[in-house]
């Protein structure tokens, strides 16, 4: 072997080792929202978008709502993603996940009226859920100081799957944040899920217009 071609073998053994890691590196899922949002949970080659109604979303090319049947699933147990929270924020995180299947389903009989089925039992798209962050905010806070102070929000994921193949048909992931007395973050998710049913009725269309999430 000359030494040019010894020289050679090295170089190019090393530029592979370049292109695979970088491969690599590209292929994985980059976390958004400042790391609440992780697109590991909800399965590969999802390009959230974000837009008004919803912070960040993904949907299906050509998924539609129209003649299906939800089975509106238990939520996970909450799943903190960002900073450490007290026992205060994970009770509430906890009273939350128990809650909202129950009122994601009222709010989706409401808006979907006419045009889908929704069902705690059954159906051929399953809807799940999980929080990965939640503040419980204070009451005397709000009230006595105001400018923010006190504020309680709830963060939290929710995808469509279709339940004969598997596949994932919606991605969604939101934040909800009371900042004055005059509500809570009961109040401020329940008008969410109300808006998030009027634009599951429209097929996520909303998704279309949206902005490709960079953070």
């Amino acid at each position: 072997m000359t030494r040019s071609l010894r020289r050679a073998v090295p170089i190019g053994l090393f530029v592979a080792i370049l292109s695979v890691g970088a491969v690599g590196a590209g292929g994985e899922d980059k976390k958004l929202d400042k790391g609440l949002l992780d697109p590991s949970w909800f399965g590969p080659d999802v390009e959230f978008r974000t837009t008004e109604e919803i912070d960040y979303v993904w949907v299906k090319p050509g998924f539609t709502i129209k003649g299906r049947k939800l089975h509106i699933d238990k939520w996970s147990d909450p799943e903190f993603l960002g900073e450490k929270r007290n026992a205060k924020d994970s009770a509430k995180a906890a009273e939350l996940t128990e809650v909202m299947p129950t009122r994601l389903r009222g709010a989706l009989v409401s808006t979907l009226s006419g045009v889908a089925e929704v069902s705690r039992d059954e159906g051929d798209i399953a809807v799940a859920g999980r929080f990965v962050d939640c503040e419980a905010g204070s009451k005397a806070a709000k009230f006595l100081v105001g400018m923010g102070a006190g504020k309680a929000y709830a963060t939290w994921d929710i995808k469509l799957t279709d339940k004969s193949t598997g596949e994932l048909l919606a991605a969604i992931h939101h934040r909800s944040v009371s900042g004055t007395s005059l509500s809570e973050i009961d109040d401020k998710v329940a008008k969410w899920l109300e808006r998030f049913g009027e634009a599951l009725r429209d097929d996520l269309a909303l998704a279309a217009s949206g902005t490709v999430a960079k953070k």
